[in-house]
């Protein structure tokens, strides 16, 4: 490999990453019966929250000092076969740790200009990661459309200077590397300096999701409203999808 890992990796390494979830809900009543969605969150992960108003009304102020709720929505769930986007919240971006790390290293050689990118997933992840995609910004002064990957796969498009990579899973512990390769204007590695000193920058961005799985310690509960009482059960469903951008 061309990176070595641990697990303290995942804790420690300088790495920017956004933390963007999105709760969607379901009912299975014969007509529209309001109830409350109460979010806590203990541990003050959330740095910002915005519900759907077509389906959600924001009733924090009606928590009460004993309650162990931090947020309270109204909900009013239309009767389908399908589920309903109700909010999005965001998270702080110091959740350690994180699931997957990425790593690059760039060289520069007789006119080329060689980027190996190694992603690894952290062995304490609960389940696969899944559904990954790979994109790579390409500065300029590299020509893009002379890309060569190994293995083949990467996609480049010229409207967003960027390679796009897809990759179905990576399980707990695992690590896969890809690279790529390009020409450089005018085939001179000394456009980013005699001594390569400022090598180009290939700002890399993965998107990931996992199943039955969650970051941070929000945590859901349901009840019904007091003006319309109803048996109101759950079945909670977690996945993550994550946003991850190694810094420079």
């Amino acid at each position: 490999p061309i990176f070595e890992l641990t697990p303290d990796n995942f804790i420690s390494f300088f790495v920017c990453v956004y933390f963007k979830f999105k709760v969607q809900v379901s009912a299975d009543s014969d007509s529209e019966v309001p109830f409350y969605l109460l979010v806590r969150d203990p541990s003050r992960h959330i740095r910002a929250i915005q519900e759907n108003q077509k389906y959600t009304k924001d009733s924090s102020d009606e928590l009460q000092l004993n309650d162990r709720a931090d947020y309270k929505f109204n909900l009013t769930i239309p009767n389908a076969d399908k589920y309903f986007p109700i909010m999005r919240y965001k998270c702080s971006s110091e959740l350690r740790p994180v699931p997957i790390r990425v790593q690059t290293r760039v060289r520069l050689h007789g006119g080329c200009c060689r980027v190996a990118l190694q992603i690894s997933s952290n062995p304490a992840n609960e389940d696969d990661l899944t559904d990954l995609t790979i994109i790579m910004a390409v500065p300029t002064g590299i020509r893009g459309e002379t890309l060569s990957t190994s293995p083949p796969g990467g996609v480049w498009n010229d409207a967003k200077r960027s390679v796009l990579w897809c990759v179905a899973e990576l399980g707990d512990g695992e690590k896969f590397q890809l690279q790529a390769q390009f020409e450089m204007e005018n085939g001179e590695e000394t456009l980013f300096g005699p001594d390569q000193s400022a090598k180009p920058s290939f700002p890399v961005l993965v998107r990931c999701q996992c199943m039955y799985a969650q970051l941070s310690d929000v945590e859901f509960e349901v009840s019904d409203a007091p003006e319309t009482p109803a048996e109101v059960t759950t079945k909670i469903a977690r996945r993550f999808r994550l946003s991850h951008r190694e810094k420079s």
